[in-house]
């Protein structure tokens, strides 16, 4: 098992009012306090306060959450995971110079910044590609359907790639 997948915390349908609850708690103004039972209590730090509101809040709508150090170094697989690609994909990356990497002996290691830096640099490449079709069918006034905005949505965040895009596209139109 990886550190990602110890470090991640899937959401429960069990916790979904408490989590409910912690985000309504941490979007109140003023400061918050965590005690325990023994009457310990300590406020806490505005970042951590925002750490834990956007954690509620991703695990609050079904998704995961991993809290990872930046700098730490990730195996060309916990690499790939993170990515959403295979591991020779990532491979291919990192040999063309795509994303810098460090060689331990014979092993390949990344650093998390680096990971992270690529996949926001994909994401807004991703982004602006859609953001021009969608103004490039309004301005052919072809209307943009809630449905192709969800594939778009899609595409940008890397749930789906773009052969996968113009599948759904094609097929949406009776163009397969």
């Amino acid at each position: 098992m990886s550190m990602i997948d110890e470090n991640t915390v899937l959401p429960t349908v069990e916790s979904l009012d408490v989590l409910e609850q912690v985000g309504d708690l941490l979007a109140r103004p003023g400061h918050v306090t965590l005690q325990t039972e023994s009457g310990v209590a300590v406020d806490l730090p505005d970042q951590l306060r925002r750490l834990l509101d956007s954690a509620a809040k991703s695990l609050r709508t079904g998704s995961s959450v991993t809290i990872v150090d930046r700098a730490r170094m990730l195996t060309t697989q916990e690499a790939a995971d993170i990515l959403g690609v295979s591991r020779p994909t990532l491979v291919k990356l990192l040999e063309s110079g795509q994303i810098p990497f460090t060689k331990v002996n014979t092993y390949r290691r990344v650093a998390m910044v680096d990971v992270i830096a690529y996949r926001t640099l994909r994401r807004a490449e991703r982004q602006r590609i859609v953001e021009e079709a969608i103004h490039s069918n309004e301005m052919e006034g072809l209307q943009v359907t809630a449905a192709a905005r969800a594939d778009a949505v899609a595409y940008v965040s890397g749930k789906i790639d773009e052969d996968e895009l113009v599948r759904i596209t094609r097929a949406r139109y009776g163009l397969e």
